[in-house]
């Protein structure tokens, strides 16, 4: 076993503090100059030094022998065996070593040397044979804390990069995108999202992962096939496969929905409203690398699924908004024809029969011919005017304002995350730049995005002013706040969209101000010019 040494005291040691503290504890109780404590599986070793100077040279111990199969005591012994060997030319002359075992099984060793004959014996055998069954169970608990870190940095990837709710909102993505990118975040073989149709039937939308699976046949099969999937949408919990042993009530999913080498499998449900619900399937084949289905595991991917769910939902809303303003549109579109038309040709005829009327009047000389002229040119006039206006309401394309696209943005966002929003706007005769309104409206997006992720705040208010010849907005939340010398950009990024909204409002010469304390909520300023 290749060996990291650990020198003499006060030098740093990287090992966990667990196994540290075992070593040194069982190393001042006895007379040994070191110990070590080596896994098999492992390429370096824990070597501690209980005293500050010692014959025995550090630089020598680089490598131990297999464990013995029993403890061993070696005092002054010639070397009839590899540990005696070890011992010999190392000027070790007293020397216990202990097996570390799981079970029946050998898993590394354990042992305290030093240069004096007979300074090690029974009693430290004893203790250091107690001490390795104490390193076994802390080994297991170093492991599953690393599996539990692996775990966090996994929903972290997936929540944060994959599936974050801010760029659902400025782009909704398709099923495939979001299979996609939730098979790159999670440590699994492939991943499928089928959705339950009215029918009763599920359809599969999409499939990603390392080796995603191709079906050649119909992707739809019917709930009552499916029995797994039909109890984890029922009990609205996730269901484990385990295909390495025969299950009848599993049959349907194995045959429908996993590749014939899967090993384990996952159906998480999810509800994206009373009309969408369907399930976020989850397959390994790898022996060797699959992660255990254990419940933090699960409880992870049922997490993944209510995301899932939250941008499906957030998507059809959205989708529903730019119908229904499409409809609003045509509407409208339509209404201004109709009032084109009856201006053109209710006021219209009428102002051209009038026309017609004086003209003749000045031909006959039944009126002054001054008079007659100055109603000629008010009622051509006023035709060109109608005509003018008709034209107009033809032609006119009206879109979304951005102060009315904020609107949108901020009440679908925050609605989402359970936030309620107060919207407030002063009523002015004044026209507003359409390069202010754009900026202004990128920033209240930025801040509505950053009440939402950071916040954690249960009410917003936004409110726009217009106090002399300029426009002003205030966006205040009762979230947690936070100090505004931790709000600047760092390395990875963060801080970047504060300072993105004050150099947006500095291109229209206006002005961008925060104000916020740790539980006092925030409050953003922004003014500018309307011209």
């Amino acid at each position: 076993m290749a060996l990291a040494i650990a020198a003499p005291p006060g030098r740093v040691d990287h090992h966990p503090a667990p196994a540290h503290a075992l070593l040194g504890a069982i190393l001042e109780a006895s007379a040994a100059e070191f110990g070590w404590l080596a896994w098999l599986d492992r390429p370096d070793a824990l070597v501690l030094w209980g005293v500050a100077s010692s014959p025995i040279d550090s630089m020598d111990i680089t490598e131990f022998p297999d464990p013995p199969t029993q403890p061993l005591v070696i005092d002054a012994a010639i070397a009839p065996g590899p540990w005696e060997h070890w011992c010999q030319v190392r000027g070790i002359q007293s020397c216990v070593i202990v097996p570390v075992r799981t079970g029946e099984r050998t898993v590394g060793t354990m042992g305290l040397a030093s240069s004096r004959v007979s300074a090690l014996g029974a009693s430290d055998v004893r203790q250091l044979a107690l001490v390795a069954s104490l390193a076994v169970h802390t080994r297991t608990y170093e492991t599953r804390l690393a599996g539990q870190r692996r775990l966090f940095a996994e929903v972290s990837l997936t929540l944060e990069n994959a599936l974050a709710l801010d760029r659902a909102v400025r782009h909704p993505p398709t099923y495939r995108q979001i299979a996609r990118a939730v098979g790159d975040s999670i440590d699994a073989t492939y991943c499928l999202i089928a959705i339950q149709d009215s029918k009763g039937a599920l359809t599969l939308r999409a499939a990603a992962g390392q080796r995603a699976p191709r079906w050649m046949g119909v992707p739809v099969w019917p709930l009552r096939d499916l029995r797994a999937c039909t109890r984890a949408l029922r009990e609205r919990h996730a269901v484990v496969l385990n295909f390495h042993r025969h299950d009848p009530a599993s049959a349907g999913e194995r045959r429908a929905l996993f590749s014939p080498i899967t090993r384990v499998g996952v159906i998480v449900p999810f509800f994206a409203g009373p009309r969408t619900q369907g399930v976020l399937i989850i397959g390994e084949e790898r022996r060797s690398r699959r992660q255990p289905v254990s419940p933090e595991r699960i409880a992870i991917l049922e997490l993944v699924a209510s995301r899932i769910a939250h941008i499906l939902r957030i998507s059809r809303r959205l989708e529903s908004e730019r119908l229904a303003e499409r409809r609003r549109q045509r509407q409208l579109a339509i209404e201004r024809q109709q009032l084109a038309h009856e201006v053109h040709d209710g006021v219209g005829q009428t102002l051209s029969a009038l026309l017609e009327q004086i003209r003749g009047a000045i031909a006959e000389g039944n009126a002054g011919p001054d008079a007659l002229k100055v109603l000629e040119q008010a009622t051509s006039d006023a035709l060109n005017g109608a005509r003018t206006l008709a034209f107009g309401f033809r032609h006119l394309e009206r879109g979304v304002g951005p102060l009315e696209e904020a609107r949108a943005f901020a009440d679908t966002f925050l609605r989402g995350a359970q936030c309620r929003l107060s919207w407030t706007e002063e009523r002015v005769e004044g026209r507003v730049a359409n390069r202010t309104l754009r900026e202004i409206g990128n920033v209240i997006k930025e801040a509505v995005t950053n009440i939402v992720r950071h916040a954690g705040a249960d009410c917003a208010r936004i409110r726009v002013e217009y106090p002399d010849g300029g426009i002003r907005v205030t966006i205040q939340d009762n979230g947690i706040g936070f100090r505004l010398q931790e709000a600047r950009p760092t390395s990875d990024g963060r801080g970047l969209g504060l300072v993105g909204c004050a150099q947006r409002l500095a291109r229209v010469g206006g002005m961008f101000d925060i104000r916020s304390a740790p539980n006092r909520g925030t409050l953003v300023i922004l003014e500018a010019p309307r011209a």
